[in-house]
């Protein structure tokens, strides 16, 4: 049984009751739907779905894992690229090596601020879940108008505890 802590709009007050099996089901099917609800803002405590998400998202291990997802692509980033793709390999979404190699200090502080100790607040979680799983995003798509750097800063400034 897993259970929420949700803010109740009626009385302003929190309250503790089991998922119910729809919101575990949606918090999976939608997870990147509520990462991006959570990067904008949306307090995690607004709903069932955001609040079982942000319970994943506030996971080491989840973190750990984007941490990984991050040093690989700096790592391919600055690596020659391969003069063909080799067969059997998987396909993936090649990253802009050229923004990732600019925006390497960056990409670095993300990382070490998601391998940090202690609880990181979700939406900065959310933000690099994001960044990292976002196909038209600046970091795998030329045309994106976004900054890769500073979109890199604005996720790093959001992993640090407020205070």
């Amino acid at each position: 049984m897993v259970m929420l802590l949700l803010l109740d709009e009626r009385t302003d007050a929190l309250t503790v009751r089991s998922a119910r099996p729809w919101e575990l089901v949606k918090a999976g099917l939608c997870a990147q739907h509520l990462d991006q609800e959570l990067a904008r803002g949306a307090s995690p405590d607004a709903t069932g779905p955001l609040a079982l998400r942000a319970q994943t998202l506030a996971r080491d291990s989840f973190r750990r894992s984007l941490a990984r997802c991050a040093r690989q692509i700096l790592a391919d980033a600055v690596r020659p690229a391969p003069a063909q793709p080799r067969l059997g390999r998987r396909l993936a979404v090649p990253v802009c090596r050229d923004r990732v190699r600019a925006a390497a200090a960056e990409l670095a502080e993300l990382i070490d601020r998601l391998q940090s100790p202690g609880p990181v607040p979700v939406r900065g979680v959310a933000q690099v879940s994001v960044l990292l799983g976002d196909g038209s995003g600046p970091l795998y798509h030329r045309g994106s108008p976004d900054d890769l750097r500073a979109r890199l800063a604005e996720a790093a400034g959001a992993l640090s505890p407020p205070g």
